[in-house]
C-alpha cells in the first residue's frame, strides 16, 4: 500500500469534520476568521510533553490543519501550539484534572474539553459552567454560525443588531444566533438556553418553556437553565412547573447561595401549602436571607430601579410575609410615597431580573465596529 493510499481514509475522516469551517473561512469577509498554518510536528510534541498527556483527538486534528484561530475580531481565540498562534496553549492555565482549556472569549469566558469530548464554558471570574458544545468540531461550527449573524458583507456589524443601549443584541437577533448555532450543534445546551431566554424576551412564553426544558435536558447539572425555566413557567402561569424548576436549581447550588432560589420557589408556590416548607427551607439554608433581601430592596429603591425593587420585594414577601421595608426616598417611577412599604408598592411586579448574570445572546464584541460608530 502506498503512502498516498494510506492517507485517503484520514482525509475522508477529517474533511467532513472541518468542511463547514473551511467553507466559512473562505466565504466570510477577510479578517473575520483568521487561521494560522498547520502546527509543526515538533510544536505538537512539545505541547503533549508539557501537558503530560495526549491532546484530545479532535483538537489535535484541528491543530494539524490550523495552528489556532482568531474568530471575529478576538470574540473567541482558539489556542495553538506554535509561536505564530494567536493564543498559545501553554499560556492557558489548566485548572481542572481531566479537562483541557483550549480557547477564551473576549468576555473572559474559558472553553475546555472534558473527558467525554464535550466543550464546556466557564464564566469569567466564576466556576459556573455550561455545556457549550457536544464536541470540538460541532462547537467550532456553531460558534462561527452564531457570530456571523452579527456581521454584514463588508465585515462590519450589520445594522439593527443591538438594542438602543448598545450593550445587548435585540431579542430577534439573539434568537437567530441561537437557532443558527443549534442547527450546527443540536447538543449545544448553551445555545438552547440562549434560545429560551430570547423567546422569553419576545414574549413567547410557551415556546420559551419548551426551549428551556430542552436546555435542562442537555445540561441537567447547570442550575441556570432550570432557573430560567422557572421564571418563564411562572410568567406563563405554570406554577407547579415553576416550583419544580426552582427547586432543581436550588438543589444544584449548595449552601446559602441556593437560598434565594428557594425563595423563588416559595414565590411561585403562592398560597399553596408547600410555600411554607419552601420558606422554612430557604431560611434554614441562609439565616441572613431576609436581611439581604431587605437591603436589596432598600438599595433598589434608593437607585430608582423599579425592576430590582419589585424582585426583591416579591422574594421578601415570599419568605417573610410580615416584613416591611421602608425606602429612604420617594420612587416617582411607581408612585410610592415616603414611608410606604416596599411590599405595598410592588404589586403587580414587572418581570424580575435573575439573581446573577445570565447567558443569553452575545453582546458587542471587541474589535468589531458598527456602522456610524
Amino acid at each position: 500500500m502506498t503512502r498516498h493510499q494510506r492517507s485517503k481514509p484520514e482525509v475522508r475522516e477529517l474533511d467532513p469534520f472541518f468542511g463547514h469551517f473551511r467553507a466559512a473561512t473562505a466565504r466570510l469577509p477577510a479578517g473575520l476568521i483568521r487561521v494560522m498554518p498547520p502546527a509543526a510536528p515538533a510544536d505538537l510534541a512539545r505541547a503533549v510533553e508539557a501537558l503530560g498527556r495526549p491532546l484530545p483527538a479532535a483538537y489535535e486534528a484541528f491543530l494539524r490543519s490550523f495552528d489556532g484561530a482568531d474568530l471575529f475580531h478576538e470574540s473567541v481565540l482558539v489556542a495553538g501550539v506554535g509561536p505564530a498562534a494567536p493564543l498559545r496553549l501553554a499560556e492557558l492555565p489548566q485548572e481542572r484534572a481531566g479537562e483541557l482549556a483550549f480557547a477564551v472569549a473576549a468576555s473572559g469566558d474559558r472553553y475546555v474539553l472534558d473527558g467525554a469530548g464535550r466543550v464546556l464554558r466557564y464564566d469569567a471570574g466564576a466556576d459556573e459552567r455550561a455545556v457549550a458544545g457536544s464536541g470540538f468540531g460541532p462547537w467550532l461550527d456553531a460558534t462561527v454560525a452564531r457570530e456571523q449573524v452579527l456581521y454584514g458583507p463588508d465585515g462590519e456589524y450589520a445594522p439593527d443588531m443591538f438594542d438602543p443601549s448598545g450593550e445587548e443584541v435585540t431579542p430577534l437577533v439573539a434568537l437567530r444566533q441561537a437557532e443558527r448555532a443549534l442547527k450546527q450543534d443540536p447538543g449545544a445546551a448553551g445555545a438552547a438556553h440562549a434560545r429560551g431566554v430570547a423567546l422569553r424576551r419576545l414574549g413567547r412564553a410557551r415556546a420559551a418553556v419548551d426551549a428551556l426544558a430542552e436546555a435542562t435536558a442537555l445540561d441537567p447539572d447547570n442550575p441556570w437553565p432550570w432557573f430560567d425555566l422557572g421564571r418563564v413557567a411562572l410568567d406563563d402561569g405554570q406554577r407547579a412547573k415553576a416550583v419544580a424548576a426552582f427547586r432543581q436549581a436550588a438543589a444544584l447550588v449548595p449552601g446559602p447561595d441556593g437560598a434565594r432560589l428557594l425563595a423563588w420557589a416559595a414565590r411561585a408556590a403562592g398560597d399553596a401549602p408547600e410555600a411554607t416548607a419552601l420558606r422554612d427551607e430557604a431560611l434554614a439554608r441562609d439565616a441572613g436571607l431576609v436581611e439581604s433581601l431587605r437591603r436589596a430592596a432598600a438599595a433598589a429603591a434608593d437607585d430608582d430601579d423599579p425592576d430590582a425593587l419589585a424582585e426583591a420585594a416579591a422574594l421578601l414577601a415570599a419568605v417573610a410575609p410580615a416584613e416591611v421595608v421602608v425606602p429612604r426616598r420617594r420612587l416617582p417611577v411607581i408612585g410610592q410615597s415616603t414611608g410606604q412599604s416596599v411590599r405595598e408598592s410592588a404589586a403587580p411586579p414587572p418581570p424580575p431580573k435573575r439573581p446573577r448574570r445570565p447567558r443569553p445572546a452575545a453582546p458587542p464584541r471587541s474589535g468589531g465596529r458598527r456602522r456610524g460608530a
